[in-house]
């Protein structure tokens, strides 16, 4: 099965591979929202691995969109908007697996023999309780986003490296393509859900895009500052060969004194006076 050979990649640390099995399975209509949900995490947490957040970002907002009860999903974008410094949208994260936390607590305090589940529940809580406290502090200090991480670029890339990042970025994450592959009905009930789910996906993808093309306007800029400070002004250049070997030499006399210097095509009239 292709999800159990992703699975298997991950854990062997060939995550190209992983990622490459989920879209795969992905491709190939999975009705069930759950399962789609779960392969779409697989892959963030593969994409995560490779570096690649943006990606993650977008598969963790597919995963939550399909299923909106799966902890994980949450959690996992949760962790990433952290690392790119989105802290105002990690604290909506963990406001909302909390809230999902609490209504499985609840739930659970009245089933018989939960009492495992319902420990364990309770120590996620209080962990995503303090993940939350946390972040709304960063939030406060209006630290700006990793702007890198999130075009998968480094400082020192060129100008041409961050626009094909951003072009690639746009094309992967353009909001009208976003879950376009997956199936659906159209038909009662179930059609109202996915008008739902769709209009959740468009909502996410046009947020991550926005933040991508913000990413490539400030980073394209910086790059070229770069290149620029790199490049010689035209003072700086290398002189002319021609006249490179020019030398000045001080004269021990009070006369004016004329001397052809090695590769200068004139002659030079030099009065100069010794101290």
């Amino acid at each position: 099965m292709l999800k159990n050979a992703g699975n298997e990649a991950f854990r062997s640390g060939r995550y190209t591979e992983a990622v490459e099995n989920y879209t795969m399975v992905l491709s190939s209509n999975v009705e069930s929202r759950p399962f789609a949900a779960i392969c779409f995490c697989n892959r963030a947490a593969a994409h995560q691995a490779l570096g690649q957040i943006a990606d993650a970002v977008a598969d963790c907002s597919l995963a939550m969109a399909l299923d909106e009860n799966y902890t994980k999903a949450v959690s996992r974008r949760a962790t990433l908007h952290e690392m790119i410094r989105d802290y105002g949208q990690a604290s909506s994260d963990f406001q909302r697996l909390i809230s999902i936390l609490e209504k499985q607590s609840d739930k659970s305090s009245h089933q018989s023999g939960t009492q495992e589940r319902s420990s364990g529940n309770s120590k996620e809580l209080r962990q995503a309780q303090r993940q939350l406290s946390s972040m709304q502090e960063q939030a406060k200090r209006e630290i700006p986003l990793d702007l890198y991480l999130i075009l998968g670029v480094k400082p020192s890339d060129s100008a041409s490296d961050v626009k094909k990042a951003y072009r690639k970025a746009t094309l992967r994450h353009h909001p009208d393509k976003a879950g376009q592959f997956l199936a659906r009905s159209e038909n009662g009930d179930e059609g109202r859900l996915w008008k739902e789910i769709a209009e959740e996906v468009h909502k996410d993808a046009d947020r991550l895009f926005k933040i991508i093309a913000e990413a490539y306007a400030v980073l394209s800029d910086t790059a070229s500052t770069q290149a620029n400070k790199s490049s010689p002004t035209q003072n700086e250049r290398e002189p002319h060969p021609r006249y490179s070997s020019i030398k000045f030499f001080p004269l021990t006399t009070n006369k004016t004194q004329y001397r052809t210097i090695k590769s200068c095509p004139f002659q030079l009239s030099c009065s100069m006076y010794s101290p």
